[in-house]
């Protein structure tokens, strides 16, 4: 596939009428409960949980509290019934559709297990969940090579509805398909990028890591160099990054964001919102992992979690991409909505 049929792959999934039905869903999902109350102490903490697909993997973080049950910042319908449980966690496909996966299963020593149904009839996959270890204190650094070029494995479990404030959830109930920064080839940031499907290179020195993305040909500095964040810098849409070393993971802080979405089924994301990665490689440095938390708390009561994936592919090549506005507006024009664009844009101003 070329990178222009990638691209148009890519687009019709932000289909008017997809992203409207996958609101509609989103609605629907307030009235499921986050989870049961009461829950006995074997099952509270915290958890890395793993879904396991026919040609996929994803993972995630579960917390389990006594008022309910969130993954990667997000409520979940949650039951248990002696060492049983079940859970339904809402997820999205690229076209922006709502879907959930059914997981049932149980506690056995110290750890939950069992089978996982996913979405639209796919083959049914197991799952399984481990107690986090803590980690321990800031251990000497150990760098590690992650030069290469990469191919998206597993972009997380790609929770869609969060523990909103007021603030975010009326932003989410007045989001609409026109927002999306993407749709007219403006870089949607470093959240949304670094789940695209597209592949990326990384480059590195010994006081920078540069990370050259095929998604909208975005470039990414990550200082490792000991500097500090810039007092006067403007928002930028892959913000201001500095790393240091914890062993041999990159513990990346990323501040300084324009102001956009975490997601599109429009999740805010505020210009005082901070990520925090974890990077780290695995498989004798053939997989590259990132556990992302983002600390945004003026529209969410919790961090968010995304775990991304890449596999060392060097014979991938980078390719354009090929991304042009006009379609979007020409169809805008077509069909008599260019005038409600702007004035949507001008009320986010």
């Amino acid at each position: 596939m070329t990178s222009s049929e990638r691209v148009r792959a890519e687009s019709s999934g932000f289909a008017p009428d997809c992203v409207a039905a996958s609101l509609f869903a989103a609605a629907l999902l307030l009235a499921i409960p986050a989870g049961a109350q009461d829950i006995e102490p074997e099952w509270l903490g915290r958890w890395t949980l793993v879904l396991e697909l026919e040609n996929a993997s994803h993972s995630g973080l579960l917390e389990i509290e006594p008022e309910g049950a969130f993954v990667d910042g997000g409520p979940v319908a949650f039951t248990t019934d002696g060492n049983r449980v079940t859970m339904e966690i809402d997820t999205r496909d690229g076209g922006g559709r709502l879907l959930s996966y059914q997981l049932s299963g149980r506690l056995n020593d110290g750890a939950m297990s069992g089978v996982l149904q996913p979405p639209l009839d796919a083959p049914e996959g197991r799952w399984h969940a481990q107690p986090v270890t803590e980690r321990a204190t800031q251990r000497p650094p150990q760098p590690v090579d992650f030069s290469g070029i990469w191919s998206r494995v597993s972009s997380g479990i790609a929770k869609v509805h969060l523990d909103y404030t007021p603030a975010a959830r009326t932003a989410v109930d007045e989001y609409h398909y026109l927002d999306d920064m993407a749709l007219r080839c403006v870089s949607p940031g470093v959240v949304r990028v670094s789940g695209w499907p597209y592949p990326l290179e990384v480059i590195q020195t010994d006081d920078q890591l540069t990370i050259l993305y095929e998604s909208f040909h975005e470039v990414r500095r990550i200082h490792i160099d000991g500097r500090g964040f810039p007092e006067h810098l403007p928002p930028r849409a892959m913000g201001y990054s500095v790393g240091h070393w914890d062993g041999s993971t990159l513990v990346v802080e990323t501040r300084q964001l324009t102001a956009g979405f975490v997601d599109l089924a429009g999740q805010p994301l505020s210009e005082n919102a901070r990520v925090v990665e974890r990077m780290s490689l695995e498989d004798g440095g053939q997989t590259y992992r990132s556990e992302m938390t983002i600390d945004d708390p003026e529209n969410y009561n919790r961090p968010i979690t995304r775990y991304r994936v890449w596999r060392k592919t060097p014979e991938t090549i980078i390719l354009e991409y090929d991304c042009d506005p006009y379609p979007f507006f020409r169809g805008l024009e077509i069909e008599g909505k260019l005038d409600e664009y702007w004035d949507r844009m001008r009320r986010r101003q």
